[in-house]
């Protein structure tokens, strides 16, 4: 009869340490779930299970549009004193320093972020390379370049490149008038390499340095027989099969 109480007292001591702590729990997460974890780790600190082992490498999984709209942030804080947000800002996909042919949709990505941050702050974004003049005909002189106010609307272009390396991705973004080249704001940043940049980037998962490498050998090089026996001394041994 003791040996019994005994028994069900863990039980019971885990159910009201859950129940104490699901009133405690983020407001967003479920009834069942916060039960159901709280419960675990209640056992897992009275019976002494709680597991010793951790992540070697922690992969930094932060979203990638949160990195982007924080740089898109921080551009606007720069250019927004002397841009009429009635300016149309036109844009491209980023591009590869290295690669200007890279095919992946890392750098439509990033720049389509960007883009649309700065769409919910009210900038005018417009995809695409901005409208060219008419080239005057021949003997014709070449129009004056117009001159803007300092509150007029006028027209500017967002450019970004990104340089990929085995562990960091680096951006960089400007924003530039069109009738000047004046370079009203501009920003550079860094991307983790996780799980979602290397389905966006298809290199990296062919790059050396783009994975742990293992402390251990993980082929086995040379004849089996060779390696336990390297001095090729005669063995007296019967075949046997261990695998019964």
């Amino acid at each position: 009869m003791n040996t019994a109480r005994l028994s069900i007292l863990p039980c019971i001591v885990i159910l009201l340490a859950g129940l104490a702590v699901v009133g405690c729990g983020n407001p967003g997460t479920s009834y069942y779930s916060s039960l159901k974890r709280t419960a675990v780790d209640a056992k897992n600190d009275i019976l002494g299970t709680r597991p010793t082992t951790t992540e070697l490498f922690v992969e930094d999984k932060t979203p990638l549009a949160d990195i982007n709209f924080d740089a898109a942030d921080m551009m606007v804080g720069q250019f927004l004193p002397d841009l009429n947000k009635r300016s149309p800002i036109y844009f491209e996909p980023f591009t590869n320093r290295v690669d200007l042919g890279d095919p992946s949709p890392f750098g439509a990505l990033v720049a389509e972020q960007v883009a649309a941050r700065l769409t919910q702050r009210t900038f005018m974004m417009t995809r695409g390379q901005p409208p060219r003049a008419p080239k005057p005909a021949e003997g014709e002189p070449a129009p004056a370049k117009r001159s803007y106010g300092p509150n007029e609307p006028r027209p500017c272009l967002m450019t970004g490149t990104y340089l990929v390396t085995p562990q960091i991705i680096y951006v960089s973004a400007q924003v530039a008038t069109l009738d000047s080249g004046l370079l009203l704001g501009a920003h550079t940043w860094t991307i983790p390499v996780n799980s979602n940049t290397r389905a966006l980037l298809p290199q990296l998962r062919h790059t050396p340095g783009g994975g742990v490498k293992p402390t251990v050998s993980t082929k086995l090089t040379g004849v089996p027989h060779t390696i336990a026996n390297p001095d090729g001394q005669p063995q007296n041994y019967v075949d046997r099969d261990l695998v019964r």
